[in-house]
């Protein structure tokens, strides 16, 4: 029966003298929503940008690449038992041997640079695969004597799947530059013109396959291993091994374990697909990390704006609270009648602010469509484009820490008001 009366008291104090709800109650509760409403969707979308740029580094870039220190090429034959051993490994969806290093390349009067990836037929199929979804245009079949490119390549030498490129590796160009010095110290001039004429580049024709998109798919350019070792003159050398694994995100583990159970050569070292992005994918996490920050201080104001009510309730109900007081009502009684008001804040709130958030992830792309007419811009998104849409990966055990956290807050920012205002004296109560 007291508990009924506590309850039929907190609901009477949340409304006003000529209104169903008080202004300050709803003012609370918009605060708490708010609230709630920033903490679930910005929480959401910052994962889900962290969540697509971890995908794309995962679906761009080989997850490990064992290789002598050094990066000295190896023959082919020498890799056959680190192969058997490396594919034998339950972690281990693919492997193949692989060469990479930069090449320049020609069409017309356009000249630039890339970094090539040279697989097998078998580790092209596979890892060609997980490219596709980054394809642009043309085909992604590592055919020999074909190349694949990054589209910022192909735009800067105007050419297009088809084409013939006139291709040589790096080192062509550093034994050029040196060449050319040499050329230039000789002092005889018959030496030095003939010495110029043996400059040479040594290039060779590739035919362009298709492209790529470069800000999802990365910068590198792919060809069968065959072309790769005619264009860096290697013969039957490669580079290392390159290893797909069925779950990306333990790539720190399990290169541990294979040094550990001695499956990584001796002189030799790796690389992962995290090194190509971990700084970037720290700095994400502290973002979050920042932005929660933020959040929780959005989160506390609106508990303090619950406080105000709290406050503001036991001020005006301060001669009531002296009666019951004097009638025997318990301390904790007393308190109950205010944070049974923050309760009823909270959870409302908390609702609202869970409901209209749901709204807002799912019509982020409309909204950001409004605001880009509101300022002028186009709504017109390139389907294309990497994350022409806005991420969200949402959560539930986010959304339901957000959502006790928010109910808590409330109640916590209740109790002090209401404890001092259990704690008044009733004759000095009834006396103001």
């Amino acid at each position: 029966m007291l508990s009924n009366a506590t309850l039929f008291l907190a609901r009477r104090y949340l409304r006003a003298r000529r209104s169903f709800v008080s202004v300050i109650t709803i003012i609370s509760i918009l605060g708490v929503a708010l609230g709630v409403l920033a903490m679930i969707v910005i929480g959401s979308v910052m994962k889900g940008f962290e969540g697509e740029f971890r995908k794309t580094l995962i679906g761009s870039e080989p997850h490990i690449l064992l290789h002598p220190e050094g990066s000295k090429p190896v023959d082919v034959k020498a890799t056959a038992g680190l192969l058997a051993k490396v594919r034998q490994q339950p972690e281990v969806l693919a492997a193949c041997t692989y060469i990479r290093s930069v090449m320049f390349a020609e069409h017309g009067h356009g000249q630039s640079a890339m970094s090539v990836l040279g697989l097998p037929e078998d580790g092209a199929k596979f890892y060609m695969a997980k490219i596709a979804r980054h394809k642009l245009e043309g085909s992604l079949d590592l055919v020999p004597g074909g190349l694949v490119c990054p589209d910022y390549l192909t735009a800067e030498i105007n050419a297009h799947p088809g084409d013939t490129l006139s291709v040589y590796a790096s080192s062509n160009v550093t034994s050029a530059v040196n060449r050319f010095h040499a050329a230039s110290d000789e002092q005889d001039e018959t030496k030095r013109h003939a010495a110029y004429k043996e400059i040479k580049l040594h290039p060779m024709d590739a035919r362009l396959l298709g492209a790529t998109k470069t800000e999802s798919a990365g910068p590198s350019g792919y060809c069968s291993l065959e072309t790769a070792q005619q264009i860096f003159g290697l013969g039957t050398q490669v580079n290392g091994v390159l290893i797909e694994l069925k779950q990306p995100g333990e790539v720190k583990a399990v290169i541990k374990r294979f040094e550990e159970a001695g499956l990584v050569p001796a002189g030799w070292s790796h690389s992962l697909w995290t090194d190509e992005g971990e700084a970037r994918l720290a700095a994400m996490g502290n973002e979050r990390a920042m932005m929660n920050i933020v959040l929780l201080i959005i989160f506390v104001v609106a508990a303090f704006s619950v406080m105000n009510t709290t406050i503001t309730v036991t001020t005006q109900k301060r001669r009531e609270i002296g009666v019951l007081t004097a009638l025997g009502s318990r301390q904790s009684q007393i308190v109950g009648i205010f944070v049974s008001q923050a309760a009823f804040v909270g959870i409302v709130g908390t609702l609202i602010g869970l409901v209209f958030s749901g709204l807002v992830l799912h019509f982020r792309n409309e909204i950001r469509m409004g605001i880009a007419v509101v300022n002028g811009g186009s709504t017109d998104v390139d389907s294309g484009m990497f994350l022409a849409t806005i991420p969200a990966q949402i959560e539930p055990w986010f959304i339901v820490v957000t959502c006790l956290g928010s109910v808590i807050l409330c109640l916590l920012a209740a109790l002090p008001p209401a404890w001092l205002a259990a704690r008044v004296d009733p004759a000095v109560a009834l006396r103001d």
